[in-house]
């Protein structure tokens, strides 16, 4: 599942609180994009990330 939001820091760190499992930390890369991704309780992966201008 991939979503992009406001704020994928506190998107991310929620996840995390929450029981969630870390596949990729937040980082901006070479789009324009600021991404990470982290595995649910039920086993959906998610990746989320902020358009970065």
């Amino acid at each position: 599942m991939h979503i992009y939001a406001n704020d994928v820091e506190a998107v991310f760190e929620r996840a995390v609180a929450a029981g969630a499992t870390i596949m990729k930390q937040p980082v901006q890369e070479s789009d324009a994009d600021r991404h990470g991704g982290f595995t649910d309780a039920g086993g959906t992966t998610w990746w989320v990330s902020t358009q970065v201008d």
